[in-house]
């Protein structure tokens, strides 16, 4: 959800965020779920097959400045 809120704030109400689709490597959770700890932010990966270590503190912004480019790119 923080996702979702945040792009439609910064690109508008128009886009529609869609998550899990086709195929899911894995939860990936927003710097404020990282931050909370917990089973999204500690442990999600674990049931995917993923490596039992946490996400890096900027996997957010490294997400959000992709967006962003597509968004762009799509526009121009």
């Amino acid at each position: 959800v923080d996702y979702s809120l945040a792009l439609k704030k910064q690109l508008g109400n128009d886009i529609w965020v869609t998550g899990y689709a086709n195929d899911v490597m894995a939860y990936i959770p927003s710097l404020r779920v990282l931050d909370e700890g917990g089973y999204e932010g500690n442990t999600s990966m674990l049931v995917y097959g993923m490596p039992a270590q946490r996400w890096a503190p900027d996997v957010e912004e490294l997400i959000m400045t992709a967006v962003h480019k597509l968004a762009k790119k799509v526009r121009e």
